[in-house]
Formats: structure tokens, sequence, C-alpha cells
């Protein structure tokens, strides 16, 4: 293999929990009413742009996706640049497929200025060749398509490294290796188990191939 492709949230970094959290303080901010897990449920598989979309349909309210998400992003990217920590073993297996010559980008729903900020506090920012951020809510094939037309690589020598089923599946079709990071206690789990060629709970034991 040749060709890494990383996912960021939930597979390099530990950051899930940040925009649940930004999402639970606006709630609070603004007064609404939502049971959490309803609103995990509904929202899971959606960018954040696209939760602050879904709150303003079901809540009315009189504010555009930028008012909103300028309630909430100063946080979310102190979080990134100072507090969020890496998925373990992460940073490793970043620098032995460093060290083996393979070439990596990012490829992810996040913004480029979030995803640097976190990537850079890390150490990792460099060993990346770029990174592709997705207009869309989880890893299509055509994203996929781009990444590897960037690294100039064919699917069947590229790795894509992803914590999402939905993405997972795209990876699949496209033609990649797939290497899952799920916890036995994900909802989709079995599902998982299915579609990845390998599954682990982290990345600290994960081979270079």
């Amino acid at each position: 293999m040749k060709g890494y492709l990383f996912d960021l949230d939930g597979t390099l970094i530990q950051s899930m929990h940040v925009w649940e959290d930004a999402v639970m303080r606006l709630f609070d901010r603004l007064n609404l009413k939502m049971d959490i897990e309803e609103a995990k449920d509904a929202f899971s598989a959606m960018k954040f742009t696209e939760v602050l979309e879904a709150l303003i349909t079901r809540f009315h309210l009189p504010m555009s996706v930028k008012e909103l998400y300028g309630m909430v992003i100063d946080d979310v990217r102190r979080q990134y640049a100072h507090t969020v920590q890496p998925v373990n073993g992460a940073v490793e297996l970043v620098k032995q497929c460093a060290a083996a010559g393979k070439r990596m980008c990012v490829v992810t729903a996040n913004d480029v200025p979030l995803t640097e900020a976190v990537l850079r506090r890390l150490g990792i920012l460099q060993d990346m060749e770029f990174i592709l951020s997705s207009e869309e809510s989880g890893l299509t094939k055509r994203t996929l398509q781009e990444a590897m037309r960037r690294l100039r690589l064919p699917a069947h020598e590229c790795v894509m490294l992803e914590d999402s089923l939905y993405s997972m599946k795209s990876a699949k079709v496209a033609g990649c290796y797939v290497i899952a990071v799920a916890s036995p206690q994900a909802k989709d789990y079995a599902q998982i188990c299915v579609t990845a060629d390998e599954v682990h709970a982290d990345l600290s034991d994960v081979t270079v191939r």
C-alpha cells in the first residue's frame, strides 16, 4: 500500500465530544429543549453547519447559520488548538507511515483551519500532503476519488482509515482497503465488522501495510 487517507474526527483525534458539547451549550444559551439522545441520533451523521440548519428549522429560530456558527466556533477553535487529544496510537501510526515512505492526506468534513490547528499541535501536519475538506456530511466516492487523484495513486494502493460506517462503505465501493476505528459498543459495530477489512478500537495496533 502506498497511500494512507485519514479521517480526522474520531479517527485521528478524540473530538466528537467537542461538537456535541458545543450543541448542548448552544441549547442552553438559546433555551432550546430537546432530549439529548434524540439530538445525538438526529445530528450524528451531519456536518456542524447542517446541525445548525436543522436547529433553525426545528425551532423556527430568527437567525442565520452564520450567526449560530459564530456563537460556538471560538470555543471549538480553542479546544482544537489546545486541548483535543489524539486517538491512541494515531501520532505513532502517522510517523510510522512517514518513515515507510507512505503518502498521506486527511479527508474530513471539518474545515481546513481547525484541521491544521490540531494536526500542527500534534506534530503531524507536515506529514500530510494535503487536507481535503469535504462539503458533504459523509465521505463520498467522489470525494475519495479526488483525494486519490491528488495523491496520484489508484484505489487498490490506498488505505482509508475511518470511524463512520457510511464513509467506510464509500471507500469500499471506491476500491480502497478500509481500516475501521470503532468500539464494540457502537450501535453499528456489527455492520462495521462486515464492511471494513480491519476493525480496531484505536490505532495502537494497526500495522503499516
